[in-house]
C-alpha cells in the first residue's frame, strides 16, 4: 500500500498522508548530496594573458588542485568576464601590446579593477627582469606577483593564500563608508573615452562591428582607439 487517505472526521477534512518508500528516501538523499556539492564548489580563477600557452599551462596546473580556471587573451573581454564569472582570483599579465614591457597597461587595469565594488583578489604576472614593476603592482593593490617562468610550488602556494584571503574577505561584514567629505573626482576625457570603448566592446562581446555601430564610429576609427588605449 503506497497511499492512504484520511476520512472526514468531525466535519473536518484531514490531509492526505503519503508513505515514503525506500526509493523516495534514496532520491531525497541524492538531492541532498547534490546541494552540498554545489555549495562546496570552490571559487573560480580567471587568467588574463595574451599568450595562449601561458593560459593553458596555468589552467592545467591550477584547475586540478585549486579551483575552476577560465582564461582570456584580450583586455576588452575582462569586464564582461568579471561580471559573468565573479571570480575570487584574477591572474593578470602586465603587458599586452607587442614590444611593451613597461607594464602601464596592466597597472591601469589593476587600478580600474581595484576600484570596483567587489573586486577579485589580483596576482600579477611579470617577466623575471621586471621585479621592480611587480613591486609597483603590489603598491597598486595586487595581492602578490608571480615571475615568469614560475615555480609551480610557489605559484600554488600564493594562489591558495589568495583564495583563502578572498574567502575571508567575502565572509567579513562590509564596512559602511558614509563620508560626505569624500567626493568622486571626474574622469579625464581620455579615461571617459577608454571606459566607453571598453563598455561597448564588452556589450558587443568583442564584436568590432557591433561595438563600432554602438559608438557611432567606423571600424577603422574604433580600431585606432583600441590601439590608442592599449586594448
Amino acid at each position: 500500500m503506497t497511499q492512504t487517505d484520511w476520512v472526514m472526521r468531525s466535519g473536518q477534512a484531514k490531509p492526505t498522508v503519503r508513505f515514503r518508500t525506500p526509493r523516495w528516501h534514496r532520491w531525497r538523499e541524492r538531492c541532498h548530496h547534490r546541494r552540498m556539492e554545489v555549495a562546496a564548489l570552490p571559487s573560480s580563477i580567471l587568467v588574463l594573458d595574451d599568450d595562449p600557452d601561458i593560459g593553458l599551462s596555468l589552467q592545467l596546473l591550477l584547475q586540478r588542485r585549486l579551483a575552476p580556471v577560465f582564461t582570456l587573451r584580450r583586455t576588452v573581454e575582462l569586464y564582461g568576464a568579471l561580471e559573468r564569472l565573479r571570480p575570487a582570483l584574477l591572474l593578470l599579465d602586465l603587458n599586452f601590446a607587442p614590444g611593451r614591457t613597461d607594464g602601464e597597461q596592466g597597472l591601469r587595469l589593476l587600478d580600474e579593477i581595484r576600484a570596483m565594488s567587489a573586486p577579485p583578489v589580483v596576482i600579477v604576472l611579470t617577466a623575471y627582469a621586471n621585479i621592480e614593476l611587480a613591486v609597483r603592482a603590489v603598491k597598486h593593490g595586487a595581492f602578490d606577483f608571480i615571475t615568469k617562468p614560475w615555480d609551480n610550488a610557489r605559484l600554488l602556494h600564493v594562489c591558495r593564500e589568495a583564495l583563502d584571503y578572498a574567502k575571508r574577505t567575502q565572509s567579513a561584514p562590509a564596512k559602511q563608508t558614509d563620508d560626505p567629505s569624500r567626493e568622486t573626482t571626474p574622469q579625464p576625457l581620455v579615461e571617459q573615452e577608454r571606459s566607453a570603448v571598453l563598455r561597448a566592446m564588452t556589450d558587443a562581446q568583442g564584436n568590432l562591428s557591433a561595438a563600432a555601430r554602438a559608438l557611432g564610429l567606423s571600424r577603422a576609427a574604433l580600431y585606432r582607439r583600441l590601439q590608442k588605449h592599449g586594448l
